[in-house]
């Protein structure tokens, strides 16, 4: 996992380096620092060794290793978190726009809230690693290495008395695979709270007209209580390592005064060395102590490293062919041929469909709730593959064309229609690349939505709130209308576009629909079938088949189901 993540953080190699060059300096400064006392304190203890050159020249040496500390403390936090925030930063980009490929079938069983955890919270442990985990890991080593030589340098009998407490750290490091097994547990807690608070907030109308805010509070309660639980036992595991550590210093500090004491006593050491092992206790014991902090914080990035992978190793289940070619703009021939569709492993929603909707022309598609006629939209869009058959443009399968180009040709109207969190003009802009203000206002015209926008305080410059919650559901459709008008493509598919506007706004909607008409291929799907008079097809379809075809007028005279839908409205 660990060789998966630095592979992404190839760009920043030299800057790790960097940064862990200057810890290794630190280290080393911090290992001169004890013998510069040592060195006073024998020249101390001597009479004659002491003059005052000797002392301006240790003084000297230790004002340097200061400074030198200081320069290469800022060079390391500097260095080190430029590359843990690149990486941070870059895998936060390449699993959203891994994330973005996806077809609407994987998001449909996945939380956003989950999502957004693992790109938000899980994303940023790799800072951690890069910056002080990994770099820590290697001076931890170095240093303690480092210490040892110079204590063993000193007094090899009395480094060995100091080496005894050391297993306790092997109980640190039982704690640490604790915590571990806690922290998968609380992340996993943490990610489903977040998106049921994502759901929660989104559908706040709805828990509130149904007086559900007891129940959605229990519910965010449960997940908050477990949550909080299954931290506080990491937090519990974690808090033991602490305490051990202090014993192992207490321990070590008692044994230089034992058995240093007594050796001193014998005169097999001097006041100097016992104060150079008082020194040094801390740079070989601090090492060790620090490494189930560093275990701790590298299996917390590993934990979502391993989150951040299942994302990126899933393959995108609507993907280019390897010989998918850029079709450029198409006329907007549409042909269905015996093409047949189902969700996973469930009943067919498409069976043998077959059907033709030439250039230019309208085709509406009319029946029950469930009939699959939104299934059909969004396999022209390859939201989704089909099992069998084939859905070409122009006589050319979709699946040979890149998805760049063949969205490129398609607009859509939703009738569940998104707005982003920007202003009216922006929303509509989205349509067109670098749209100008005459063009948008111009969509919005044929949209009918104009003549409110320049009623609103800021006009084209009015924030829309998030997911449009400023607009009413029609306003939000005909602005949705204006932005696919702006674009232009040849194929234009409107998914009950008028399913919440008012009657005169339907009309004039209508009168735009029938403005572009004859101008692009339109699959028109509608429960108003005012909406459709004009179509130059209509198919009225039931449990994913064809049952009737033709214009508004055959279908009417013909006395059918189509007719008896009429009929009813």
């Amino acid at each position: 996992m660990i060789i998966r993540i630095l592979k992404y953080a190839r760009p920043w190699r030299a800057a790790i380096i960097v940064s862990v060059f200057a810890l290794l300096t630190l280290s080393g400064l911090q290992l001169l620092m004890p013998m510069v006392t040592r060195e006073l304190l024998k020249r101390i203890a001597e009479p004659g060794l002491l003059k005052v050159t000797v002392i301006a020249w240790l003084a000297g040496v230790m004002m340097a290793v200061y400074v030198l500390r200081t320069f290469f403390q800022f060079l390391y936090d500097y260095v080190s978190h430029v590359a843990g925030l690149g990486l941070e930063y870059k895998m936060r980009q390449v699993t959203y726009d891994h994330v973005q490929n996806f077809s609407p079938k994987w998001f449909s069983d996945k939380a956003t809230g989950q999502i957004v955890s693992r790109l938000h919270v899980d994303c940023g442990k790799f800072e951690t690693l890069i910056a002080h985990s990994i770099p820590d890991l290697i001076t931890s080593v170095v240093t303690f290495i480092g210490a040892i030589s110079m204590l063993l340098y000193l007094n090899p009998v009395l480094t060995g008395f100091l080496c005894i407490p050391i297993p306790l750290i092997f109980i640190s490091s039982i704690l640490a695979r604790k915590i571990r097994k806690r922290y998968v547990a609380a992340k996993a807690l943490d990610s489903e709270l977040a998106g049921d608070l994502t759901d929660n907030i989104q559908g706040m109308k709805e828990i509130q007209i149904f007086n559900r805010q007891k129940y959605e509070s229990n519910k965010i309660g449960t997940t908050i209580g477990k949550a909080k639980n299954t931290w506080s036992q990491a937090i519990f595991w974690r808090a033991l390592i602490n305490p051990l550590v202090t014993l192992m210093y207490g321990v070590g500090n008692m044994t230089i005064i034992l058995v240093g004491g007594i050796m001193a006593y014998h005169g097999h050491a001097s006041a100097a060395d016992i104060t150079a092992f008082v020194l040094y206790l801390g740079t070989l014991y601090s090492p060790i102590a620090g490494l189930a902090r560093i275990y701790e914080d590298t299996q917390d990035a590993l934990t979502s490293g391993k989150r951040i992978f299942e994302i990126l190793d899933t393959p995108t289940d609507i993907a280019d062919k390897p010989d998918a070619r850029d079709v450029g703009r198409l006329n907007g021939d549409i042909e269905f041929r015996d093409v047949s569709f189902k969700y996973q492993d469930g009943v067919d929603v498409v069976k043998g469909l077959s059907f033709v909707a030439p250039t230019n022309k309208m085709v509406a598609l009319v029946g029950p709730t469930g009939a699959g006629k939104s299934t059909i939209a969004g396999l022209i869009a390859r939201f989704f593959d089909i099992d069998t058959g084939a859905v070409t443009i122009d006589g050319v399968d979709i699946r040979d064309m890149t998805l760049q180009s063949l969205r490129g040709n398609i607009s859509m109207v939703l009738q569940d229609v998104f707005l982003f969190n920007g202003t009216i003009g922006e929303n509509i802009g989205y349509g067109k690349e670098g749209a100008s203000a005459e063009e948008i206002a111009n969509a919005a015209k044929m949209a009918c939505i104009h003549d409110f926008i320049v009623t609103m305080p800021q006009a084209y410059d009015t924030v829309v709130g998030e997911r449009g919650t400023r607009l009413s559901g029609g306003q939000k459709q005909r602005v949705a209308l204006a932005r696919a008008i702006l674009r232009g493509s040849p194929i234009l598919i409107l998914d009950e576009a008028t399913s919440a506007v008012d009657n005169e706004t339907e009309r004039n909607i209508q009168a735009a629909i029938n403005q572009i008409s004859g101008s692009r291929t339109m699959i028109v799907i509608a429960h108003r079938l005012s909406t459709i008079k004009h179509a130059d097809q209509i198919l009225y379809i039931e449990n994913g088949v064809i049952k009737e075809r033709g214009t508004y007028e055959t279908l009417v005279k013909k006395g059918g189901a189509f007719a008896k839908l009429a009929s009813k409205i």
